[in-house]
């Protein structure tokens, strides 16, 4: 296993300049095709109570990740905006204005985290309220923390729209506003919910699966990234289909028997039993891993721990990227232009084909079912290797096969309409 630590894209550090200066706070967030997002972050050892970890500042404009390539009137913006912050931030450390009065969306947030409500909710589910809390909480400290019990439907809608370009953020901030609203008629603030009768659509997601060109992709920009623990992820999701919540947990001596090449094990959602033999050329990539003797099989190779939910999504990312760049770096070989020009037809066909097969790690399950389809598995044979009930396996081939023309191929052979390739 190679130590190299991955990439750290998306971090936030300020961007270095000889010439310009952001001001005390102001960072830049690296986006794709060059771009940046700006934010107010204040360290958490000098953030007041009640203050945002970062606060989003000059959305309106086109940001460079590049600091000199910022427009005067962008760069002026970020000044003027940051300043006005951090006069605002130093009012509240001398304690002439209060971070979070009594009534505001900080006390919400707070008692709310401290209620039966929150303590019944899932882990998974809590994990994923905060982070969207965590940019309710960076609106309200922009808006100067206003009374909750003022809050209107049209100042809800006016702060979703920001998020219009973003649909399933935008549908989960509002899932986070309900709650909160819930919370301040629990503690007798206000009589009503005024983002009860908001609605957010979301569009359907592409019906895509993975193919052995994306895992074998995939595995290939991994190993060279040094994370040889999402390779790994990678084959052994296509080969088992589980779901990442049991993969990130597995143990070898434990769920896995590496003697025999067996999985074994309770699936967490459902508590079905599981028990899969996993091909020889799995195992032999398997065993550096059990012989280490490390508590858990897979582990970030930037932490040296086993994966959380997030950051087994962030490595993924990371990977995502690199495969995305190789791929835009071999279509701009033959470009010319000038340096704006290639910069924007790189950005452009990154966009492209990162829109094409946005894949994620989660569909590497339901890819495994269409597999096992395409090798001619009975629905039970696919539910016995999956864990998904019988039903799951008929909505997820539904869903994914009506089209898929190597199913169609395999049906005619059986009709003996046509031949198999490996006949005689």
């Amino acid at each position: 296993m190679t130590s190299t630590k991955p990439p750290t894209l998306g971090t936030l550090t300020p961007m270095p300049s000889a010439k310009r200066s952001l001001g005390p706070y102001v960072v830049l967030k690296k986006r794709t095709g060059g771009r940046a997002a700006a934010y107010f972050q204040v360290p958490a050892r000098l953030r007041p109570p009640g203050w945002a970890p970062a606060i989003r500042i000059c959305s309106q404009h086109d940001l460079s990740a590049d600091i000199e390539a910022i427009s005067n009137e962008a760069f002026g913006a970020l000044l003027i905006e940051g300043a006005k912050l951090l006069d605002r931030l130093n009012e509240v450390r001398r304690g002439s204005a209060d971070a979070a009065p009594a009534r505001s969306f900080p006390t919400l947030v707070r008692t709310l985290q401290k209620s039966s409500a929150w303590g019944d909710l899932r882990p998974k589910t809590r994990d994923g309220y905060v982070f969207f809390i965590g940019k309710v909480l960076t609106w309200s400290a922009m808006a100067g923390h206003p009374d909750p019990t003022t809050l209107s439907r049209a100042r809800i809608e006016a702060f979703l729209s920001v998020f219009n370009d973003r649909p399933t953020t935008k549908k989960r901030v509002l899932e986070v506003i309900r709650l909160l609203m819930e919370q301040a008629i629990a503690l007798a603030w206000r009589t009503d919910n005024p983002a009860k009768g908001i609605r957010v659509k979301i569009p359907k997601p592409k019906a895509l699966i993975w193919e052995q060109e994306d895992v074998d992709t995939y595995v290939r920009i991994a190993r060279a990234q040094g994370m040889d623990s999402i390779a790994l992820i990678i084959l052994l999701e296509w080969e088992i289909g589980q779901r990442l919540t049991d993969v990130r947990a597995f143990r070898p001596g434990a769920e896995y028997d590496s003697d025999a090449g067996v999985f074994s094990f309770d699936q967490s959602k459902t508590d079905a039993p599981v028990t899969i033999e996993i091909s020889e050329t799995l195992r032999e990539l398997l065993q550096p891993l059990v012989d280490e003797e490390q508590l858990f099989l897979f582990r970030n190779e930037r932490t040296g721990k086993a994966y959380t939910e997030n950051r087994l999504s962030q490595s993924f990312r990371w990977v995502r990227k690199a495969v995305v760049a190789e791929r835009v770096a071999e279509l701009m070989q033959n470009e010319a232009g000038t340096k704006a020009e290639l910069q924007a037809r790189r950005r452009d066909l990154t966009a492209e084909i990162e829109e094409a097969r946005p894949l994620v790690l989660r569909q590497l399950r339901h890819s495994c079912v269409v597999q096992l389809a395409r090798a001619g598995c009975t629905i039970a044979e696919i539910a016995a290797i999956t864990g998904h009930s019988l039903g799951s396996v008929t909505t997820i081939l539904s869903k994914y096969l009506p089209r898929d023309s190597t199913v169609a191929r395999n049906a005619q052979m059986k009709r003996g309409i046509i031949k198999s390739a490996n006949a005689s």
